[in-house]
Formats: C-alpha cells, sequence, structure tokens
C-alpha cells in the first residue's frame, strides 16, 4: 500500500509540473528559467522552470508574450526588463537571437529575430525571417528561410526548407534542402539524412531515426542509425543512446559514446556532461572531454567551464565574468591544469577574450584578445 501511494505521489508531482510548464496565459507574458531542448524546429518554443515575475527580475529566464488567443508572439532572453546576450545558459541548438518574434497569418507563422535593442537582425548564416508553413489542421509542414532581401538562404548547416510529413499524432518523417534541392543532414556533424522522428505523449522528441537518401534505415559513416532522447519529468534533455538501424547498441554520431548524460542542479541549470561506453563503463567524447562541469553565478549565468580528465583531474577550465548586474559578459579566460592562463584554440590563440559594447554598453561590438601575460595581442 505504501509503495502504491508513493507511485501516486510521484505521478502528480510530474503532472503538476508538466502543467505549470506549458501554461499559456491569454494577452499575458509568463516566465522560464529555461528552454526544452528542441533537436527540430518542428517544435515550438516551450518554457521549463517556470517563475514568477518577481523573480524574473533578477534571474536569467525566457519571457513569452501572448496574444488575445493565448498564442505564443515573442520569447526573449532576460534578466529583469533587460534583453541579455548568450550567457552560456542557452538550452537548444534551435536559439540564435536574444528576441525572437512569432507573426500568425493565413496557415503560416513566421518567426523575426532581434538584437538586445530590439532590432531586426540576421542570425544563424544567412536568415532573417523563417517562414513555416501550416496545414488545415494547424501542424507544420514545411519551414523556408528568406535573408533581408527576402530571397531564399540558408542557414550555417546549408538548410534552406525543412518539410514534415506527418504519419501520425506522434510521428513524422523530416527533410531538408539546401537552395541546389540536395538534402541535408540535421547538422553537418550529425548525418542523418530522411529522418523518422517519434515525439511522446508529452511533445518531448523521443526517436530519431536515420532513413538516409533513398528512404530506407540507414548507418552513418559512425554506424549510426538511430538516436533515443530522454526528458526527465522537468523537461530537461536527460540523456540520449546512440543505436545502428537494427537497434543494436553502438558507440556513433560525433560524440563517439553509447550513452551520453547531462546533469542538472535544482534550478534546471546544465551542470555536467558525461559519457558512457556499450558496457556502461565511463567513456570519453570524441573531441577530447572526459567529463564536463559548468558552474552558474546567482543570475543564472556560466561563469565555469571545466574539462576533467579519466581520472576526474582538471584539463583545462575557463572563467567568465559578467559585469555586477549581471547584464553583460565582460571577460572569458582560459587556464590550464595548473591554474596558470594559457593560450588555446578554444579562443582563436588568446588566453583571455575581452567583450567590448557599443550603444550604451548594450551591443557587443567584439572582443580583444589577450595573452597569458594579459598584453593585448596585435590583431593587425
Amino acid at each position: 500500500m505504501k509503495s502504491y501511494i508513493y507511485f501516486i505521489l510521484f505521478i502528480l508531482i510530474g503532472m503538476t509540473n508538466q502543467t505549470h510548464a506549458e501554461q499559456h496565459q491569454t494577452g499575458e507574458s509568463t516566465y522560464f528559467r529555461h528552454l526544452a531542448f528542441r533537436e527540430t524546429p518542428f517544435s515550438t518554443y516551450r518554457g521549463i522552470y517556470p517563475i514568477t515575475q518577481q523573480q524574473a527580475r533578477s534571474t536569467a529566464h525566457y519571457r513569452f508574450d501572448h496574444d488575445d488567443q493565448g498564442r505564443v508572439t515573442a520569447v526573449s532572453h532576460r534578466i529583469g526588463e533587460h534583453i541579455i546576450h548568450n550567457n552560456g545558459n542557452w538550452d537548444t541548438f534551435i536559439w540564435f537571437a536574444p528576441k525572437v518574434t512569432i507573426e500568425y497569418g493565413d496557415q503560416q507563422e513566421i518567426h523575426r529575430y532581434h538584437n538586445r535593442v530590439n532590432e531586426r537582425i540576421t542570425v544563424h548564416g544567412d536568415v532573417y525571417q523563417a517562414i513555416y508553413q501550416l496545414n488545415d489542421q494547424g501542424q507544420r509542414v514545411s519551414l523556408t528561410f528568406t535573408n533581408e532581401s527576402q530571397q531564399p538562404s540558408e542557414n550555417t548547416w546549408h538548410i534552406n526548407r525543412y518539410t514534415w510529413q506527418h504519419l501520425n499524432d506522434h510521428q513524422l518523417l523530416e527533410k531538408r534542402f539546401n537552395l541546389a534541392g540536395e538534402q541535408q543532414p540535421i547538422r553537418p556533424e550529425f548525418v542523418f539524412h530522411e529522418t523518422r522522428m517519434t515525439f511522446d505523449r508529452r511533445g518531448f522528441i523521443h526517436k530519431l531515426e536515420n532513413l538516409g537518401l533513398n528512404g530506407q534505415p540507414t548507418n552513418n559513416d559512425s554506424g549510426a542509425g538511430i538516436d533515443r532522447i530522454y526528458f526527465d519529468l522537468h523537461g530537461n534533455f536527460q540523456r540520449w543512446q546512440v543505436f545502428d538501424k537494427d537497434h543494436k547498441p553502438v558507440e556513433g554520431n560525433r560524440p563517439g559514446v553509447h550513452v551520453g548524460e547531462h546533469l542538472y542542479d535544482a534550478s534546471g541549470n546544465k551542470i555536467g556532461l558525461r559519457g558512457f561506453d556499450l558496457k556502461g563503463d565511463p567513456k570519453g567524447f570524441a573531441w577530447g572531454d572526459f567529463m564536463i562541469r559548468n558552474a552558474y553565478d546567482s543570475f543564472g549565468n556560466q561563469t565555469i567551464n571545466e574539462s576533467l580528465d579519466d581520472q576526474h583531474q582538471l584539463k583545462r577550465r575557463l572563467t567568465i565574468t559578467y559585469a555586477a548586474n549581471g547584464l553583460k559578459r565582460e571577460w572569458i579566460k582560459h587556464h590550464n591544469q595548473s591554474g596558470d592562463l594559457s593560450s588555446t584554440p578554444m579562443l582563436g590563440g588568446a588566453a583571455a577574450l575581452r567583450y567590448e559594447y557599443a550603444n550604451g554598453g548594450v551591443i557587443s561590438t567584439g572582443t580583444t584578445p589577450f595573452d597569458a601575460q594579459m598584453k593585448p595581442i596585435d590583431q593587425g
């Protein structure tokens, strides 16, 4: 009887969190610490870890604005009323600007991108506008990118157009095409072409199956044909598993592990990343990190990013500092395993970067590199 009660409480806690995270208040704004992970632009922007307007005054968050029909009309990354730059805590591959506005038309959804002072900008390659086409049921069936001249354009991943064929309520086929009409992978480093995508009952992506260029289950060069994704009760992307097209476990795709696991703190900040091999033993990632560990300040800005080796010893550390009000990044510095400043390819050969701003300290104009002795590096 006691175990049954615990089970019911477990389910109710999960339902309460899900309901809270999915509220859309008509004509008002809602606030979330994080965005749910999206592997595809078919998925809508979705907030997790809801907070109050008062909490949002001193916490990095995403503000969702709604129209009088309850539809999302803007999503912006903020502390208080101030739109902020990337603070090391963006939660999805598909978030390219501090603010996105959404306009609804006749079977269309048009997304536009804005900087910190609400100016329209081009993002992620040559994307000035993203135009979704909807079917009679209001489902997204395609997405096309255009540039500032309203001409077809490509994003950084060489994609101009996405198409979605709905197989049932929880499954679809996604294809991506460049301007020449050639099929493209999900991302250059994630080589699944035509992809069968399955979503769970909460709408989170559950499984990706590579159908290659001929509509048949296909393994890519790493031996991967299926990517299985898991979300926890909060909506965090908790882990992934890699299989071949016949559902046999493999260590594949770019990370080169069978299981990858994200670790979070109580506020949903991503504090760690680690991988495992086919036997369930810890395994380093293909790019050289064995484990990644992060820390955050009181605003939710990432202040430390560390790489550990297989003995859990420090390999390198990046430290990031922000202005006292948390609104802008000021420095990023690289430290070696001894804690000394050292140059790194991660910073373009510099040991430190100082962020420069214009327009009253709002708009980022770039960075100034420094060497390990904190002397400016000549960029001429």
